[in-house]
C-alpha cells in the first residue's frame, strides 16, 4: 500500500495541472502586441541551482545571445518548487528550457546549462526550424 501512495500522489497533482494555454504567464506574453511573432523559452529553475543562473545571468545575457534572444523570444521563468507548472512540459532536472509556440505547442527541449555560442546555435535552430 505504501508503495503506491507516490503513484496516487503524483496523480493528484496531475488532475490539478494546468495546460500551457491556461498558464497565465504564458498567456500573458501574447496579450502584448510586440510578442505576437515571438516564441516563448520557458525556462525551469529552482533559486539554488547555480546552473540556472548560469544560464540567466551569463548566457541569456551575453552580447552574441541577448539580442538574439530578444528578437525572437519572450522568457518566462518557472521555479519548480513555487510556481505552478504546465502539465505537458516534463522534466528531470533543472533547468530546463522548453521553447514552445504561440499555440503552446512545444518546439523543442533542452536540458541543462550550455556556454554562450553553442546556446546561440540551440536558439537559432529552433527560429530555423519553426520558419519552414
Amino acid at each position: 500500500m505504501l508503495r503506491l501512495l507516490p503513484l496516487l500522489l503524483l496523480c493528484l497533482n496531475l488532475s490539478f495541472a494546468m495546460s500551457v494555454k491556461e498558464d497565465p504567464d504564458f498567456t500573458a506574453v501574447y496579450k502584448q502586441p510586440q510578442n505576437s511573432d515571438k516564441l516563448v523559452l520557458m525556462i525551469y529553475t529552482v533559486r539554488s541551482c547555480p546552473q540556472c543562473a548560469y544560464m540567466k545571468q551569463k548566457v541569456f545575457t551575453d552580447p552574441a545571445v541577448a539580442p538574439f534572444m530578444q528578437k525572437h523570444f519572450v522568457v518566462v521563468e518557472k521555479d519548480i518548487q513555487r510556481d505552478d507548472l504546465p502539465r505537458e512540459f516534463e522534466y528531470f532536472g533543472v533547468p530546463t528550457i522548453f521553447f514552445v509556440d504561440k499555440g503552446g505547442k512545444l518546439i523543442e527541449k533542452f536540458s541543462g546549462s550550455a556556454r554562450a555560442k553553442p546556446f546561440l546555435r540551440e536558439l537559432q535552430g529552433v527560429v530555423e526550424g519553426e520558419k519552414q
